[in-house]
């Protein structure tokens, strides 16, 4: 069996944060710029694996997800299956949802927890970040305990590599891509 890829796609504020409270959904304070890169990640990926949170603050019940959740399980639709990720891993994810599509392509949306269950398994292969001109002052970390501020180096201090940079739209919105440190990668 092929390993999938899997790709986290972020947007934080300007001081590293995902969200100003734990129901805000990004599209509510991200740019056009930043929405027409994440629809364009949505559309390439075979499932989106987020929380329930996530899940909840914009539900959509066409599109294929795998949410995270230690109070529900199972199929909720026929292309949505809830799980509580505590003692499974990337294997288990594919094996699950093989008969509805097969899990090549993942995309993690989170929130905060998704984020340090694929961090904690090693497999992060690569992250669109977003960061929007906007200071949050508090809010969800885009992982538990980060000490960075700083969008970029949270991922870099972390193992990641800085592959691309571009500025997106006059009002400062920049985009980054980043990939895994080389020894995730191994046997991938």
């Amino acid at each position: 069996m092929t390993r999938p890829e899997f790709t986290l796609t972020v947007a934080t504020s300007a001081d590293g944060l995902i969200s100003p409270t734990i129901d805000t959904p990004t599209h509510v304070w991200a740019s056009e710029e930043e929405q027409a890169l994440f629809f364009r990640d949505v559309e390439s990926a075979d499932w989106a694996i987020m929380g329930r949170h996530t899940h909840e603050a914009a539900d959509k019940p066409e599109r294929r997800r795998i949410v995270f959740s230690s109070s529900v399980s199972g199929w909720q639709r026929p292309t949505q299956l809830w799980l509580d990720p505590a003692g499974l891993d990337v294997t288990d994810l594919v094996d699950r949802v093989a008969n509805v599509r097969p899990l090549r392509r993942g995309l993690i949306l989170g929130g905060t927890r998704v984020h340090d269950w694929f961090l904690a398994s090693g497999a992060i292969h690569k992250v669109n970040l977003t960061v929007e001109p906007v200071c949050f002052g508090s809010g969800l970390p885009v992982f538990t305990g980060q000490q960075a501020s700083d969008p970029v180096e949270i991922f870099v201090s972390r193992g990641f590599e800085l592959t691309e940079e571009a500025t997106l739209n006059e009002k400062g919105t920049r985009y980054y891509e980043l990939i895994a440190p080389a020894h995730d990668q191994e046997g991938r």
